[in-house]
């Protein structure tokens, strides 16, 4: 699942339930081709084909929030259009209102709409100042903390790096089930309203032991600086990771791939080790 859909699927959810239909009841397409020739209730489509076929109906609501929806019959209620691209071929209708607030859209002329609305959300140019500014932030940020750490807490730093360092393939394993296995839960913990600041909770969770594991990877780079001051050293050595981050994001999959092995390596490390509370000691099979 496309990690930039998560936050238009829980608008779509909030939506859905302000306009009174049921969340239980709603049908979330995430992928493949699909037709739909009978759905009565919310339908969300996700990074997906959906086709609804000339002779079929659906009550909708519909949302549009990646893929495609293309409609060859009928949409009894209204569709919003989020991201992704909608088709309405000649012949086909939309009962209701379609609300297009973002994405590709290609009504035939012999479309049918009932009432036609487009949400101007177009997001102005971005200066350098606002494009590196955040970044910048956040790298002061963590460097601040990791300096601190690197001098009162060192070694809760060392024991999620020295896992990170010799045990990668374990780290990197378990940060990679771990996230797969979270996003699972966060879409599915989605579907339920009253779960939505739970699952909210969980992610700010791990964006912070992802956090942890770059002030760990900062801290080991620190250690071959061989500087006087330890919370020096771990702030200069959390910096270069950030730097080294942003160029890896320039290089076409190779360096993303490289950069979210960095992360999950240091998430799996965190966890391994109980956020720095413990060493890390891996299982040994009895003869």
């Amino acid at each position: 699942m496309n990690l930039e859909l998560i936050p238009l699927l829980i608008l779509a959810l909030l939506l859905i339930s302000a306009g009174g239909a049921e969340v239980e009841t709603a049908e979330f397409v995430m992928e493949g081709d699909h037709e739909i020739t009978d759905h009565r209730g919310a339908l969300i489509v996700g990074d997906a084909t959906v086709t609804v076929p000339a002779d079929a109906e659906v009550s909708g609501p519909v949302y549009v929030i990646g893929g495609e929806l293309r409609v060859q019959g009928r949409v009894t209620g209204d569709v919003t259009q989020l991201s992704g691209t909608l088709v309405v071929d000649d012949g086909a209708a939309i009962d209701g209102q379609l609300l297009h607030v973002a994405g590709t859209e290609r009504l035939a002329g012999g479309a049918r709409i009932g009432e036609r609305t487009t949400a101007d959300v177009t997001p102005s140019e971005r200066g350098p100042v606002a494009t590196y500014v955040p970044s910048v932030l956040l790298t002061l940020l963590l460097a601040l903390v990791g300096g601190w750490m690197g001098r009162k807490r060192p070694a809760l730093l060392n024991n999620v790096g020295t896992a990170a360092r010799e045990y990668t393939v374990v780290s990197l394993t378990v940060g990679a089930l771990l996230f797969v296995t979270f996003l699972a839960v966060f879409v599915f913990m989605a579907f339920t309203l009253v779960l939505i600041p739970v699952s909210l909770l969980g992610l700010l969770v791990g964006a912070l032991a992802i956090a942890y594991g770059v002030l760990a990877w900062g801290y080991l780079i620190g250690k071959h600086l061989e500087a006087a001051r330890a919370d020096l050293a771990t702030a200069v050595g959390v910096v270069a990771v950030m730097i080294l981050l942003q160029v890896l994001g320039f290089v076409p999959l190779i360096g993303e791939l490289v950069a979210i092995g960095v992360l999950l390596t240091g998430l799996g490390a965190v966890v391994v080790t109980y956020f720095g509370l413990s060493r890390f000691e891996p299982a040994i099979l009895p003869e």
